[in-house]
Parts: structure tokens; C-alpha cells; sequence
């Protein structure tokens, strides 16, 4: 088999996995060196730390944490309400607990994408490689791999989940691009799959890197899952290839015990020193949930920056506050539809553009200052390449009220009655978004609705529950939707989610696609010669940049500040976290990249209080 190299880096996976989740030249092959050398360093940490930060002089006073196993093996991590206590089938809604240890201690991918510095990681498999014309994808696994009841994990489970998932697309994570482009898998050895395809893509790989979170398509282990039924089965326990089992849920306690796995595969790559670590719910009041920190009686987990400002001011000794880049930008939605007059015109969009105040959002409204965000992805600087500067300074977005009302006057002058009236109508918007009103979505909303009320633009604002939103979102009943980016891994596949092809009236559900009704025959002609192109190969480049300048031209959506989240870490009982001068891993506990947080870690040899 004729193979090409392919180049991985942030950007790549990552905007592709985010489209997803929404509804998720040469003839060597690639390993892992060439994996590697293509990935940037994306940096990705923003701080807002006082340059005078008080000096640690607070004792901790222990608390007693309410575990079954001893305080100075255990990492404690507080997360969210737990629901779900005997199921562990992530095919279904409901069928597993959220963020309860499965993806970040038990879960493995073949790949491991870390944001934090651009390092791609062989796990599972060692390898991927593709044919010249991009017809055949073929993975390599490591043959040491096993699951965690001791059966080896081969190229038949990977054959098996593939096949179950391109045929079932009532499944979550089923259909998708498995549908559209897997014909067959063959598995000449237990170390090779081959997936023949139906069409060439370039991209297929990419739901099988954990990137954002876990990756698209989790590997089941086919001895288990075989016969069952897919949207029944419970799959309890959770048998899988990391180094960590389920050793108990205790209901009544909202908890979830985890213990090292003596005979676990990797053993000699990844050793996590903590015994056992234990998913918890914890308080819902922030003061409680906060004087728990205090007190060590969780590691990491559900503190709010609030409070553990707080404890800094107050001098705490054991706190480590980490920022690292959310892969969203906070962006409006816009409607593109003629059917919602007005936003239909591109002014529009750029009057709405002039009315961000994106300097002052960024310093006040999210949880910690972010700088503006001009493209429609994350700033990392592996995303670098997708940028063009020229443009962005032809294009210059600028906070000018003056200008907005100039478009304005243009396409919706005032009428006899003071008010601005578009095609003989009144305009008036209606501006949405999932946040709550205490939420960081909802504040910058509140702030463009205001600006666009001044400049004679009536505006409603309202903020919907969960499935309420995203019906109006997925019908097209808006005007403006306050929320986050969710694109795809390079910029053809945010193009190709806007394709003409893929805009449903309004009242039709989008199904995940082209929510913004966009419609331009030249970006169609680009995204369709994008499509069959490596995104870094250099024919690639100046077709990306045209359909750059249509973005810019049209702005379907409009970003508006990068965001970023910190992490809170207690060094109470366990150091070697990531910090923001050695940001060596994502430091989120729900992303199955924690595991390496965890195989950084040492015991401070603290005892827990008897």
C-alpha cells in the first residue's frame, strides 16, 4: 500500500471534534516521530494573578473527608450531582455517569491530543496511515494492550465498534462520518485494521484522538458487547483498558471508588502513584463546597474562582490556580436566513460587529480576562497557520458605534415614526442563549442588546433551558444566539458545515448542520475542492484564505472574546499539578488526558485525620 504522511496538530482535531459533538504527497508511513514533529507548542494558559499576591501565611486545618479508603492514597475529586449509579453504556442518554472517573481513569484512546502543548500521543494504536488517494485508512495497535479483565485488546474490537456505530445512528456517537464514509474493516492480523472507504477523506482518523474531552468513537471491547443490545445493555462493571477499575459506587454517598489496576497494560509508561481516586459529588452551596477545599477534603474539583480568590487574599498556603485556554470562543450565532429580514444582510452583521465592546467584555465579563477573539476559532498558536493578518486588517473589527448606525441608516433607515424599518417592516430582533442569567453568555448579550437598543434596534433578550434553545437554535427561530463556537478541526470543516446544501428553512431542524441558514455558492465551490485536500498541504493554503475573506466579508457568526476556565488544585496531600508556569497537561479533571495529571503527581506524605 501506497501511504502519505499526515500532520496533526490543535487545531486539527480539535475543531473537528467540536463540529461533531454539537449534533461531537510522499509514501512513508507515519509513526509516531512524524506524528510529533508536526505538532506547534499551543501554549494555552491565561493568568490574571495579582502582581502583589499575598504571602501564604494561613495554617490548613484538615478536615476529615468522608471515604472508605486512606486519605494519603486517595486523590479526591468533587464534581457534579451524580444521577446515574449501575450503568456504564455511553451509547445512550443517561446510560453513564457524566465525569464520574470513567473517561479520565478507565477510558483509553488511540490517540491523545494535549492542547496544552501541542504533543500528539500514540496510546492504543501506534500508528495510523493512509493510501495516495485517501480511499483506505489503515491503524496499527500495540500488542501489549489489554482490557482491564485481562482479555488482549485487538484489532477486532476496533472492527466491531466501527461496525456497530456506522450501522446504528440511533446510537449517541453513531452514524456520522462512520456512516458516510466506512465501507468495510479488515483485519489481516490483531494488530491491523484496515477501513476501505466509500470516498476519499483525509479526515477520518480524527474521531478516533482524544482531543476535546473523549474522543468521538470510545473502542469497546467486543467480548463483552457482543449480542447485547446497544441501547439496553449496561455494561456494568465498566470493562476497559486504563490503569484504574471501578472498585465501588456508593450511592448514598454520591461517590465513585476507583483502584489501581495491578496487571494494567501500560504500567511502564503510566504508574499514577495514588492508589485509589474517587469522583464525588459535592455540595451545591459554594461556601460549603469551598470551606471543603479549605479544609482538603477534595484535591481538586468544585470551587469557584470567587472563593478561591478568597483564600489567596487570605493567604492560603495550598492552593494552585491554573488558567488554560477553553477551545470555544464565546461567538453570536447569526441568523442568515431571508426569512428573519434584516439579519439576512451582511451590514447587518457588520453593525452588530460594531456594536462589541470586546475589550471591555473581556475584562469584565468572564471569570477571568480573555483578549478578543477576531477568528472563529481558539487562539492557540498551532492555529496560527489558518490566519491571515491582511485580511483581519482589512476586515478590522473595532468597538464604533458610529459606524454600526452608518450601516444602519443604510439598510434600515428611520421611517416617519422614529423607528427603523427594513423592506417596509419594523425591525425587531430576538437575541437567545443557553446561559443562564447569572452565566458569562447571558452578561455579554445583555451588553450587545443594550448597544443595539441605542442605535434604534429593539432587542429581546432571553435566556432558555437546555432542549428549549437548542429547538429554536436547530429550527432557526432566533435572531441572535449568544453562546459558544462549536467548529470543526481545520477551517474546510467549518466551511463545509455552511455549505448552501446543508440550510434548512426555517421551522426545519438543522440537525446540527448550517444552524445559521448561511448560504454562498463561492464558499460551496471552495469547501468542495477543500474537502479532498490535506489542510496543510501547500494547495490548500490559498483556497483557505478566499474562503477567509468570505467569512470576514459575510461574518455568518460573529466571535467575540476567547475564554478560558481555571482549574483549583489543593497540594495538601498530592503535588506536581499543572500550574501556569508548567502547563504540561490540560488540567481538566473531566478530559481523559487527566490520567496524566494523576501520573505527575506525588505524595506529600500528609497524613489524613484519624
Amino acid at each position: 500500500m501506497n501511504t502519505r504522511p499526515q500532520f496533526e496538530d490543535v487545531a486539527d482535531v480539535l475543531k473537528y471534534q467540536l463540529s461533531r459533538r454539537s449534533m461531537i504527497g510522499g509514501s512513508a508511513a507515519l509513526g509516531l516521530t512524524g506524528l510529533l514533529a508536526a505538532c506547534t507548542d499551543s501554549g494555552g494558559s491565561y493568568s490574571d494573578k495579582p502582581a502583589n499576591q499575598p504571602a501564604a501565611t494561613k495554617s490548613v486545618q484538615i478536615g476529615k473527608a468522608n471515604i472508605p479508603t486512606p486519605r494519603d492514597q486517595t486523590v479526591i475529586i468533587a464534581q457534579v450531582e451524580y444521577t446515574v449509579f449501575d450503568s456504564w453504556n455511553r451509547l445512550i442518554p443517561n446510560g453513564a455517569p457524566a465525569s464520574a472517573g470513567l473517561e479520565s481513569l478507565a477510558m483509553e484512546a488511540l490517540f491523545y491530543l494535549n492542547l496544552a502543548t501541542g504533543e500528539l500521543k500514540a496510546w492504543l494504536a501506534t500508528e495510523y496511515k493512509y493510501n495516495d488517494n485517501h480511499t483506505e485508512l489503515t491503524f496499527k495497535f500495540d500488542p501489549k494492550a489489554k482490557w482491564s479483565d485481562g482479555q488482549p485488546f485487538t484489532s477486532k474490537d476496533f472492527k466491531f465498534t466501527v461496525e456497530l456505530l456506522r450501522d446504528r445512528r440511533d446510537l449517541l456517537g453513531g452514524g456520522g462520518d462512520l456512516s458516510d464514509f466506512v465501507k468495510t474493516v479488515e483485519t489481516p492480523d490483531a494488530q491491523t485494521a484496515v477501513i476501505k472507504m466509500t470516498k476519499p477523506t483525509p479526515r477520518l482518523h480524527y474521531g478516533f484522538v482524544a482531543a476535546i474531552a473523549a474522543p468521538l468513537y470510545e473502542i469497546l471491547p467486543e467480548h463483552i458487547w457482543r449480542g447485547q443490545d446497544p441501547t439496553r445493555f449496561k455494561a456494568n462493571p465498566p470493562i476497559r483498558t486504563g490503569p484504574y477499575v471501578l472498585d465501588k459506587p456508593i450511592r448514598n454517598l454520591k461517590m465513585f471508588v476507583w483502584k489501581k489496576n495491578p496487571d494494567y497494560w501500560a504500567k511502564d509508561r503510566l504508574d499514577p502513584a495514588p492508589q485509589y481516586a474517587i469522583f464525588q459529588s459535592t455540595s451545591k452551596q459554594a461556601d460549603q463546597a469551598a470551606l471543603g477545599f479549605e479544609k482538603a477534603e477534595f484535591d481538586v474539583g468544585s470551587i469557584d474562582a470567587e472563593h478561591a480568590k478568597q483564600l489567596t487574599n487570605q493567604g492560603y498556603p495550598n492552593l494552585v490556580t491554573t488558567q488554560f485556554h477553553d477551545p470555544n470562543p464565546r461567538v453570536l450565532w447569526l441568523n442568515n436566513d431571508p426569512a428573519r429580514g434584516v439579519m439576512a444582510e451582511p451590514k447587518m452583521h457588520w453593525a452588530i460587529n460594531y456594536l462589541i465592546d470586546r475589550q471591555k467584555i473581556g475584562d469584565s465579563v468572564w471569570q477571568v480576562k480573555v483578549p478578543p477573539a477576531i477568528y472563529p476559532w481558539a487562539d492557540y498558536p498551532s492555529n496560527d497557520k489558518w490566519k491571515n493578518d491582511e485580511l483581519a486588517d482589512k476586515y478590522k473589527f473595532e468597538f464604533s458605534p458610529d459606524k454600526a448606525t452608518q450601516l444602519l441608516d443604510e439598510i434600515a433607515p428611520k421611517g416617519a415614526g422614529g423607528k427603523r424599518m427594513y423592506k417596509g417592516k419594523e425591525i425587531n430582533l430576538e437575541m437567545i442563549t443557553p446561559s443562564d442569567v447569572n452565566g458569562g453568555e447571558y452578561a455579554i448579550a445583555n451588553l450587545i442588546k443594550a448597544e443595539l437598543i441605542k442605535a434604534g434596534v429593539p432587542t429581546t433578550l432571553r435566556s432558555l433551558s437546555g432542549s428549549v434553545h437548542d429547538e429554536k437554535l436547530q429550527r432557526g427561530e432566533y435572531d441572535i444566539d449568544s453562546m459558544w463556537a462549536g467548529f470543526s478541526f481545520d477551517p474546510e470543516q467549518l466551511y463545509m458545515d455552511w455549505e448552501s446544501s446543508k440550510a434548512k428553512p426555517v421551522g426545519k431542524n438543522a440537525v446540527n448542520l448550517n444552524k445559521m441558514r448561511f448560504r454562498d455558492p463561492q464558499l460551496d465551490q471552495l469547501s468542495a475542492k477543500l474537502a479532498q485536500l490535506d489542510p496543510t498541504s501547500p494547495e490548500a493554503k490559498p483556497l483557505l484564505d478566499q474562503a477567509l475573506e468570505i467569512y470576514f466579508q459575510k461574518l455568518p457568526l460573529v466571535p467575540v472574546i476567547q475564554t478560558g476556565y481555571p482549574s483549583f488544585f489543593n497540594t495538601t496531600f498530592w503535588t506536581g499539578w499543572p500550574t501556569d508556569d508548567d502547563l504540561y497537561q490540560v488540567p481538566l479533571n473531566w478530559w481523559p488526558h487527566f490520567i496524566f495529571v494523576l501520573g505527575r503527581l506525588k505524595a506529600t506524605g500528609q497524613k489524613g485525620p484519624a
